[in-house]
Order: structure tokens, then C-alpha cells, then sequence
């Protein structure tokens, strides 16, 4: 009997050694799909103001690819996004066979933002029009798009002021959106169009 309390306290002892604790005491890094901002070069366009971007595209395989976009304004703002997500697709982009599901009719009426929040609100005619997959992969373009400054983590869209339901593949039908509620769209590797 005396020895049952031994066993265990060599047996917790092995089991602790063996829990994957680095030996060394340094964490293993882990490759992500998603690209580290501070590798976004800065690029300075011909008039001297502008930013480089992210906004995301779908590919071939119906997976949202990020693509660097040069912004024309220094300050970043969300109307700059979703400008670029309304945008014609370069020929970068067509030859990668990226694709957008974003409306080309969609306009925005206004953005309010609350530290990490911000509300969207768009005229009618765009996003209401589509619907099933297609909507659910827009609105996917839209919120990892925005979310990927680091600025916002929610995003609730309204149209002509009216907050809708939106459907999200992973979340069933929500009003806050975040990018975990389209993680069936999420990147698998970091091969960036950059244009």
C-alpha cells in the first residue's frame, strides 16, 4: 500500500514531462494562411498619398484569398474597402481566376464605428438582391475584409437604416458578424495577388 502513493507521484511526474512542454521553454511557432501586416511594403503612389490594403477575393476553389489593393487615401477608412470590394477586378486578379460576389450596385450610406464595432449602412439595391450562397459569400468578402486591419472585430449591417438578419454559414442566421461565422470561406494558404 505504501507503495501506491509512489507510483502515482513518479507516474503524475513522467505524465507532466511527456505533456509537450517544449524542453527549451520556447513555444513552437505555427505557419499561418494569413499574412503578417508588417510584410505589407509601403508604397507611396504618384500624387505621394495612399496606403496598401487587403481586401479578400474568392478563388477558384471557393476560398477567400487576400489581395493587396493600393488605397488612395493615407487614412484608412471603410468606405476605402468597400470601394475596392465594388471595384472592377484587375488583370492580376482575373488571371489568378479570383472572383468577387460583392454586388457592383452596392452603395454605401454611411459607417458608424464604436471602438471595435462598427455599423454599416447601405442604400437599398445591392446586397438585398442576392441571396443563398452568393449572399453568404459576400457578406464573408465584407467582414473579413474589414476585419482584417485589426481595427474592427464585428461588423452589423443595415440597409437604408433597417439592421437585417444575415445568413452565415457557420452561424446560422446573426445580425453581429464576425469573421469565425464564415470560416468554411477561410484561406488556406497566403498566396496574395498583389496589384
Amino acid at each position: 500500500m505504501k507503495k501506491t502513493p509512489i507510483l502515482l507521484a513518479i507516474l503524475l511526474l513522467f505524465t507532466s514531462l511527456s505533456c509537450g512542454v517544449p524542453e527549451d521553454n520556447k513555444p513552437g511557432t505555427i505557419a499561418s494562411p494569413l499574412v503578417d501586416r508588417a510584410e505589407i511594403p509601403e508604397d507611396i503612389s504618384v500624387d505621394g498619398e495612399g496606403r496598401n490594403e487587403y481586401i479578400y477575393l474568392f478563388d477558384i476553389d471557393n476560398k477567400l484569398s487576400p489581395v493587396l489593393r493600393k488605397i488612395p487615401s493615407v487614412d484608412l477608412k471603410v468606405t476605402d474597402l468597400i470601394n475596392e470590394l465594388t471595384a472592377d477586378l484587375l488583370p492580376v486578379e482575373r488571371q489568378a481566376n479570383l472572383s468577387t460576389t460583392v454586388p457592383i450596385g452596392l452603395s454605401l450610406a454611411g459607417v458608424t464605428q464604436d471602438n471595435d464595432l462598427a455599423i454599416i449602412n447601405f442604400n437599398a439595391g445591392g446586397l438585398e438582391v442576392i441571396e443563398g450562397d452568393e449572399l453568404a459569400k459576400a457578406l464573408a468578402q465584407i467582414v473579413w475584409t474589414l476585419t482584417e486591419t485589426g481595427d474592427l472585430d464585428s461588423i452589423i449591417i443595415s440597409i437604408e437604416g433597417e439592421i437585417k438578419t444575415w445568413p452565415t454559414p457557420n452561424s446560422g442566421d446573426q445580425q453581429l458578424l464576425r469573421r469565425i461565422q464564415f470560416m468554411s470561406y477561410a484561406p488556406e494558404v497566403t498566396l496574395g495577388i498583389t496589384g
